[in-house]
């Protein structure tokens, strides 16, 4: 189970809003609440921390608790974010090629760019559609 720490910003008896707070700084700017500038968030617009879940531990508002995750939940979403991009990338390089005959290697750049950007759009869809099931999966464990 991967644990973080986070804080309590909204509560209820059902569920509680959560800001989660980075034990270690970002690689790109140092920072350790609100980076935002990587690559990825700037693809895919993350614009906060915040997570909704259940309230099993009767948190308060300004409580610090712990929140873990399951590791292959983790895994199955790394995986998402970065093999469907590239599968449709190879894919669209093998189909690309496979209907040239002159000028191959334009065509199968071309393909591997348009799958690539393909599979960034499904991505980016997907999760905007689907995040919460990922956030509901995140459970209190205990108080800090």
């Amino acid at each position: 189970m991967i644990e973080e720490q986070a804080i309590v910003i909204k509560a209820s008896k059902e569920h509680v809003t959560l800001e989660v707070v980075r034990s270690k700084p970002c690689g790109l700017c140092g920072q350790v609440r609100g980076c935002g500038n990587s690559i990825w968030g700037k693809i895919f617009s993350h614009q906060s921390g915040l997570i909704e879940t259940r309230n099993n531990l009767n948190a308060k508002l300004g409580d610090v608790v712990i929140l873990g995750i399951d590791e292959t939940l983790m895994l199955k979403g790394s995986l998402m974010l970065y093999g469907v991009p590239l599968l449709l990338m190879f894919l669209g390089m093998a189909i690309a090629n496979s209907f040239v005959t002159h000028m191959i290697e334009f065509y199968t750049l071309m393909g591997a760019v348009l799958g690539l950007s393909l599979g960034v759009m499904m991505i980016k869809r997907a999760i905007n559609e689907k995040m919460q099931m990922f956030y509901n999966e995140a459970q209190l464990i205990r108080f800090k």
